[in-house]
């Protein structure tokens, strides 16, 4: 294999290793469902969301 091949080969692992983890971190947002990094755990918000969040305890 030459070398031109392999290093698009591996651009191309690359390339779908990111999609497959993007595709995971959006699929677990949608769902409200963490996102696990070593040992803890992250839920992932948009700014939207965000501002929701933090005008409603304001008004609590």
């Amino acid at each position: 294999m030459s070398n031109l091949t392999k290093n698009e080969a591996f651009a191309s692992g690359i390339n779908l290793g990111i999609n497959l983890y993007q595709q995971k971190v959006i699929t677990a947002h949608e769902r409200g469902e963490p996102v696990k990094v070593g040992e803890n755990l992250f839920y992932l918000e948009s700014g939207r969301e965000r501002l929701a969040r933090v005008l409603n305890e304001i008004c609590k």
